[in-house]
């Protein structure tokens, strides 16, 4: 039995730091910034991404493996904790130069058996630009869209991989198609295993197009990831003044076994129903100043594999260890560049587990 599988994405990062991009001469800045709508993430033509990466240069960026759900799973893999990890989807042609999701998978000891690979196709691609604290990212799927036909294809033995599992995390897709599919996965999935664990990271863009699909993904869930944006898309209503109103607004509209937990700027926070009365947990950030941060690319998923560690290790009621330990991860994500996050996260890992087994 896997204890954690990772369902989403699987992406070529493309992230142009605020160093890169304020070393750009002015008028190549200006026009850049004219493409992309600034602190928003959106989908886009494959075609419009290639465009601004040829247009300044593979050098300009640093180019990393990602998709939420990968980026947590494979954090969650780098730590040595004893817990097993899977993860579904599917990725195009490997391309050279360029980092392979196989190689990566295969080191980090990550059980990818259900990752398909698309010959003669692209991955999805995901450009990230950090300017001035304010990440924005435009997402072309490539052969993320072969997703809705993989798992039809293979849906039966898929099912019985994933019922097998502790905990699934789903993150989104472009094809709505695919969601539709994914929710009878998970209801099926816990036809045969009433124990199972769903984690739901929707994204901005399943958020901004709320189909019933997502919908229901998020009702059926019993973790719900989301940033501030998110979470105001999510409640609906804009006369819904604090976090605490419409989190009663989510957990009151179908998902009240959900446990919320809201990515802010300077706080994480927890919601929870409970005897009919919605309980607020808040944990202050320690808050980075622009120019320390290196990399903040999937920083969330990051924080998520601390969290969800920490649950499928010590149960749900270590929600403030499950916060602490996220918030180390993220700190330490934002702080280094990526070919030095892994062993650093395992470091952390393994005093934070020290402690809690003395306690």
């Amino acid at each position: 039995m896997l204890d954690i599988i990772g369902i989403g994405s699987l992406n070529l990062d493309y992230t142009l730091t605020t160093e890169k991009l304020e070393a750009l001469p002015a008028a190549v800045h200006k026009e850049l910034m004219a493409k992309i709508e600034r602190g928003a993430e959106r989908f886009a033509a494959e075609a419009a991404i290639k465009e601004i990466i040829e247009f300044l240069d593979n050098d300009y960026f640093r180019i990393t493996l990602g998709g939420s759900a990968f980026n947590t799973c494979s954090a969650m893999a780098a730590l040595a904790s004893g817990l097993e990890v899977g993860c579904i989807g599917v990725a195009g042609s490997h391309k050279s130069g360029a980092p392979d999701f196989i190689d990566s998978m295969n080191a980090l000891g990550i059980d990818h058996r259900y990752v398909n690979l698309r010959e003669g196709k692209d991955s999805g691609l995901c450009l990230s630009l950090n300017h001035d604290g304010i990440r924005s990212f435009l997402f072309a799927p490539g052969s993320n869209n072969d997703m809705a036909t993989y798992l039809k294809d293979n849906y039966q033995t898929i099912l019985e991989y994933v019922a097998k599992a502790r905990l699934v995390q789903i993150t989104q897709f472009a094809d709505e198609r695919i969601a539709v599919l994914l929710m009878q996965l998970l209801l099926d999935a816990r036809i045969r295993n009433p124990l199972l664990k769903i984690s739901c990271d929707p994204g901005y863009c399943w958020l901004e197009n709320l189909t019933p699909a997502v919908r229901n993904i998020i009702r059926k869930s019993d973790y719900l990831f989301l940033n501030s944006i998110e979470l105001n898309k999510l409640a609906g209503r804009q006369n819904i003044k604090t976090d605490l109103a419409k989190a009663k607004k989510i957990l009151t509209d179908g998902a009240e076994k959900l446990t919320i937990i809201v990515k802010a700027e300077t706080e994480i926070k927890i919601y929870q129903l409970e005897n009919k009365e919605i309980i607020e947990q808040i944990f202050p950030i320690d808050v980075l100043c622009n120019e320390e941060i290196v990399d903040a690319t999937g920083a969330g998923d990051v924080f998520a594999a601390g969290f969800l560690t920490t649950l499928l290790m010590y149960g749900d009621r270590a929600v403030t260890e499950a916060v602490d330990l996220g918030m180390r991860f993220m700190r330490a994500k934002l702080l280094l560049p990526p070919e030095k996050l892994y062993t650093e996260l395992a470091k952390i890992f393994e005093l934070v587990q020290e402690n809690l087994n003395h306690k």
